[in-house]
């Protein structure tokens, strides 16, 4: 079953988050965070839940973008719990969000994957999606 998340996944979505970025975040300011996102209605965090169980989460935004004169969806974080992927969870997510996209008016779905995610690159390419733009970043918490 996919659902949307409320306040009392916040723990399972940190952990999901944990694994996704290979690292800890501190508790209160991701609580923080994902409140507010729960309360914008921008934000929708989707989860895959068997038997009362969370197994992956996708979490977008829709947002009007001038260079496309339109809305767009992004998405901002989609994981899967590593012992329950290559199950169709991934794929089920991903497809509830673009059909979520289309509901809200939107012309196309976006994302960003770091360059090390091969195996979700595949994915991304078999689900339909095209590589077309580079991605640049730049920390400002980290000396140059």
């Amino acid at each position: 079953m996919i659902r949307r998340a409320e306040e009392k996944d916040l723990d399972v979505c940190l952990g999901l988050i944990n694994i996704l970025e290979n690292r800890t975040f501190d508790r209160e300011v991701f609580a923080g965070l994902f409140r507010e996102q729960l309360e914008d209605n921008r934000f929708a965090c989707f989860l895959y839940e068997e038997e009362g169980k969370v197994l992956g989460l996708v979490n977008v935004k829709t947002e009007n973008e001038l260079h496309h004169c339109a809305k767009v969806l992004f998405i901002k974080e989609f994981i899967v719990f590593p012992d329950c992927r290559s199950k169709g969870i991934g794929k089920q997510l991903f497809e509830h969000a673009l059909s979520y996209a289309k509901q809200c008016g939107c012309v196309r779905a976006e994302l960003e994957t770091g360059m090390q995610r091969v195996r979700a690159h595949a994915f991304y390419e078999r689900e339909g999606m095209i590589k077309d733009h580079f991605y640049y970043t730049m920390n400002f918490t980290e000396t140059r």
